[in-house]
């Protein structure tokens, strides 16, 4: 398992946004010259929306788990298909094209494989639609580690006032 730890900014339902440190940055030899996170794109936390089964409230710090196989395979359906179809259906245009004789088969084996990656990262996105259906692909709270804070009221009566 994996775990991070955060802490809870809202609730949906069910769910629970945490928002999570950045954690892999400390190990990193180049973590002071890069700029992975600076700037408007590079922020120091990430937000990851888990399921919540412990109620678990806004403020309070949280673990929130996912298994290593369901990252890898996660991992490798957003990097790896896009990536594959990218080069088989680009290698398999091209080879079609130059069996028809076209004159520019690298450029229509290049257009191939671009609209097969794009095609991919559709089906990705259409599959990872239906994600939130299935509790086995997403992220869990499974233990709180410090309780939200109080509410302090907006107006109260025991206010000690004394004058010196």
């Amino acid at each position: 398992m994996l775990r991070e730890e955060g802490i809870i900014v809202a609730l949906e339902g069910t769910h629970a946004s945490v928002a999570c440190a950045r954690s892999g940055c400390a190990g990193c030899h180049a973590e002071a010259s890069c700029g992975a996170n600076s700037g408007p794109l590079g922020r120091k936390t990430v937000e990851i929306r888990a399921r919540n089964p412990l109620q678990a409230a806004v403020g309070e710090r949280v673990i929130v788990e996912i298994t290593e196989g369901r990252l890898l395979r996660n991992s490798f359906m957003m990097y790896g298909l896009p990536t594959i179809a990218l080069v088989v259906v680009g290698a398999l245009g091209h080879s079609v094209a130059q069996s028809w004789g076209v004159g520019d088969s690298e450029s229509v084996g290049a257009l191939a494989g671009l609209v097969a990656m794009a095609l991919s990262f559709y089906g990705l996105y259409l599959y990872h639609q239906h994600a939130p259906d299935n509790p086995g692909q997403q992220p869990i709270i499974t233990r709180i580690l410090e309780q939200a804070p109080p509410q302090a009221e907006a107006c109260s009566s025991s206010v000690d006032v004394t004058a010196s």
